[in-house]
């Protein structure tokens, strides 16, 4: 007869809910540690580890133990996900998104994606990859500068595909892509505009025509924050009127 199990750790209480869980998924299998060992290819510290409340084990590993037990994995997942979530204690931390469409900056963005992460309990970028669909639509590279802010999803579809990864359902994935769509779009409208007078070389000919620029196209931060849709459409009458008038007036001097 083996050694009694030590007591449940309950410091973070959502884990401790977690271990306890698995024992009684564990207890009413009948199983010992062993035995469950030979079931899920896993070591038996491996499992006591899971079911000790001293950690979260990876998703994989709570799956594999309920599976073992006999026990659908999907009435699990909520608990497990709860602990996940305790245990980082990021969550908290962030602020929850408002409607995509409401959000106008890059900052806007990249604090969804950080939230939606954090609230999928973080998985590994392994574990996105896969959700996501396969490297072909969400490289681990690509993950990675996601998931540390220091960049965006580099495409509409690299998007769609982290959120999916995330959790996110078919529509609301769908309403950030188009969030996504916009804003990446004004932000590529300005750079355009701005590589186009600099290679035609207005601005270094004519000063005139550079007190104009300054006029119609403001320069911006990496985080452009267009408070209304009134202001946007303003700047882009401004864009269009700059190119109609002024761009042609340079080229008839030239």
């Amino acid at each position: 007869m083996g050694r009694p199990e030590l007591p449940v750790d309950h410091t973070v209480p959502a884990r401790g809910v977690l271990a306890e869980a698995l024992r009684a998924l564990r207890t009413g299998a009948a199983l010992t540690y062993d035995e469950l060992a030979v079931r899920t290819g896993l070591s038996p510290a491996t499992l006591k580890r899971a079911a000790s409340g001293r950690t979260v084990p990876s998703w994989a590993t709570a799956k594999e133990f309920a599976s073992a037990c006999g026990a659908p994995p999907v009435g699990l997942r909520p608990v497990w996900l709860k602990a996940r979530i305790a245990e980082r204690g990021c969550l908290k931390q962030l602020r929850r998104p408002r409607a995509p469409e409401l959000a106008t900056t890059f900052g806007d963005l990249g604090e969804a994606m950080e939230y939606f992460y954090e609230a999928a309990g973080a998985p590994s970028l392994r574990e996105l990859q896969e959700q996501a669909g396969g490297r072909h639509l969400l490289p681990v590279s690509s993950a990675a500068r996601i998931v540390n802010r220091e960049a965006l999803p580099a495409s509409r579809q690299q998007c769609l595909a982290f959120l999916t990864a995330c959790g996110l359902g078919a529509r609301t994935a769908e309403r950030w892509a188009q969030a996504f769509d916009r804003i990446t779009r004004h932000r590529d409208l300005e750079a355009a505009l701005a590589v186009r007078l600099e290679e035609s070389d207005h601005l270094a000919l004519h000063p005139q025509v550079h007190r104009q620029f300054e006029r119609y196209v403001p320069r911006f931060s990496g985080d452009v924050r267009v408070r209304k849709p009134e202001v946007l459409r303003e700047r882009t009458r401004d864009r269009e009127l700059f190119e109609r008038q002024v761009l042609p007036r340079k080229s008839r001097a030239a």
